[in-house]
């Protein structure tokens, strides 16, 4: 069995946490792993790329981010799962700081073009296992064959009918075509990633910064320097 790793640069640097954590993951036996860095001009470009390697090359594919810090069980506890479509729990680095899971709850249209309409859920205390419609690619794990059941492109944003607004990121567009076809999204909130930010000091934001500070300290999130 083979898997891509299919690490996305999500800034213009690569963050230091990241680069610290790679040699502490474990390799499941059984499986040959690829590690791929992706950084095109999109996000759309980057993860088309991606997918269309292991649609044609891997048994998987599983998407990294490197502003995020994984466990050491992450590849393990990942490739366990079966699921056509995998997820650990992630969180949003902006506030509210909450978990990017959502369900898909009908379709609108704005500015003239059809989009999902999307609600958050909070993940069950009594379900280590669950199922979603939405969520990021920060921590996704696809069989590629399920692709055949989906139009191309598989990733791309979303604008208005001017092509100036953007109404729909590129990951959430691939869950939509997941949910046009009748594919749910595993999570396993037994495996947890960390997203790190990088926040700029200024009198204005203060009143934001405390805030932030105490999801912090509270445990949900995690702070750019590390302190907590």
């Amino acid at each position: 069995m083979k898997v891509l790793v299919a690490i996305s640069i999500s800034r213009e640097w690569i963050e230091t946490e990241f680069l610290m954590q790679m040699g502490s993951w474990n390799i499941p036996k059984n499986w040959q792993v690829r590690f791929g860095w992706f950084r095109q001009f999109t996000a759309a470009e980057r993860h088309n790329i991606a997918l269309c390697e292991a649609k044609y090359n891997y048994d998987r594919i599983l998407w990294m981010d490197t502003d995020q810090v994984y466990p050491p069980e992450y590849l393990e506890m990942m490739l366990a799962h079966d699921e056509p479509v995998v997820t650990a729990l992630n969180t949003s680095r902006y506030y509210p700081y909450e978990p990017t899971i959502y369900n898909i709850e009908g379709e609108n249209k704005l500015s003239g073009v059809n989009v999902p309409i999307y609600k958050f859920i909070k993940p069950p205390s009594d379900q280590k296992i669950f199922t979603c419609d939405m969520t990021g690619t920060g921590a996704l794990m696809v069989d590629p064959k399920i692709l055949v059941k989906l139009p191309m492109p598989y990733f791309k944003d979303v604008y208005d009918a001017e092509g100036c607004n953007r109404l729909l990121c590129d990951d959430f567009y691939f869950c939509w075509l997941l949910h046009r076809a009748g594919i749910k999204v595993t999570v396993d909130q037994s495996i947890m990633v960390k997203h790190l930010a990088r926040i700029i000091v200024s009198p204005y934001n203060t009143q934001e910064l405390r805030t932030a500070w105490e999801k912090v300290n509270s445990g949900y999130g995690y702070w750019k320097d590390g302190k907590r």
